[in-house]
């Protein structure tokens, strides 16, 4: 039984972030990649090295579906299975049973909270990599059936956590953009899919990893990177105020409020 849920951004095939999962019993701990972990990239002998040096670690890891990594139902060796640590379908592989990787668009139970996971995204250096002859996956982002069908399914919903890869259009990071590439190049149909569906559904907590940076975005939205936080410490310092979010975090910059001391407020109830 999972009684530890930590979350934490991409990893891009890196495995030093699981030796977090060694504090805990084998079996009762679980992490969240929000997207681009990298397991599902090569499709040959290094794919399995990283799935290997993972699974060692005796502990679970749940992936959120990024852009730079296959869909888990363009992997041969994988399985459909109810897991009924999350109460819900993923995908797995026998050989890697602690593995696990979220459907698109699917509610899942985590520890008693309800949370919907939304995964894919555009990769900005798509033409760099179809010219240097490196993966990309033409179904990297959620087609526009796969939007209407979440749209659909969650207008007026509750939950407790959204979990996506990347995050609505007026959320991105503008000022981590990256000045080389051709932002009229980029298509950003999901972040505008997502821009509309963020006010369309309740949700208490959106996490959202893909822009390698940790932030807080606005009250209960956090962007995640190399940070590893516990699930419910999140819930929990939105929730009830007992903060632990490291004071390092930034807050992003076109964060706006009635209340525009929100930041240094927090910060001071915290120290205090």
């Amino acid at each position: 039984m999972i009684k530890t849920w930590l979350v934490s951004g991409d990893t891009h095939g890196g495995v030093s972030r699981y030796r977090e999962l060694d504090a805990y019993e084998p079996g009762t701990a679980a992490i969240i990649i929000l997207g681009d972990a990298g397991f599902n990239y090569t499709s040959d002998g290094l794919d399995y090295a990283v799935k290997n040096a993972a699974n060692s670690h005796q502990n679970y890891i749940y992936c959120v579906r990024g852009n730079h990594e296959m869909r888990p139902t363009d992997v041969p060796t994988m399985e459909k299975y109810f897991d009924d640590n999350v109460a819900n379908f993923v995908y797995y592989e026998p050989e890697f049973p602690y593995i696990r990787y979220f459907i698109d668009g699917y509610c899942y139970d985590i520890n008693g909270y309800r949370a919907l996971v939304i995964g894919g995204a555009f990769s900005v250096d798509k033409e760099y990599r179809l010219a240097m002859n490196r993966k990309w996956f033409p179904n990297e982002q959620l087609t526009a059936e796969e939007m209407d069908n979440i749209s659909k399914l969650y207008t007026n919903d509750e939950v407790d956590f959204i979990l996506s890869h990347t995050c609505p259009l007026s959320w991105q990071p503008t000022d981590l953009f990256l000045n080389f590439i051709d932002q009229s190049k980029v298509d950003s149909s999901m972040e505008i899919w997502m821009d509309n569906f963020k006010d369309n559904i309740k949700y208490n907590i959106w996490l959202f990893g893909h822009y390698h940076h940790d932030r807080l975005v606005r009250p209960h939205v956090e962007m995640l990177s190399t940070d590893i936080q516990k699930l419910d410490d999140i819930y929990n310092h939105w929730n009830d105020g007992t903060w632990s979010i490291p004071l390092y975090w930034e807050l992003d910059p076109k964060f706006s409020s009635p209340d525009h001391q929100w930041w240094e407020k927090e910060k001071n109830r915290w120290m205090n």
